[in-house]
């Protein structure tokens, strides 16, 4: 299975690991607290083996708050690793 890393903070969302955090809202506009969904989410742990496809859409970075449409798939820097050096 592929990773997937936030694009803002560089959380990398392992699905071997899972994930056990989440993100809680600190800041909160009382007037609107509904309209900003400014509750603290207590949301469930992602189990290992999830792939990132499968995690509901409205799942947040649990490092900055980022929604899901923030990840990227990491991708392998095949260049880096092939270059060598001999002495």
């Amino acid at each position: 299975m592929d990773k997937y890393r936030c694009m803002m903070c560089g959380h990398v969302y392992d699905p071997a690991v899972g994930e056990t955090k989440a993100f809680t809202t600190i800041l909160c506009n009382t007037d609107r607290m509904q309209q900003y969904e400014c509750k603290i989410m207590s949301a469930a742990p992602i189990k290992p083996g999830t792939d990132f496809a499968d995690i509901p859409a409205d799942w947040k970075c649990p490092t900055c708050g980022h929604p899901k449409s923030y990840y990227r798939k990491v991708v392998p820097d095949t260049l880096t690793a092939m270059r060598t050096i001999n002495y």
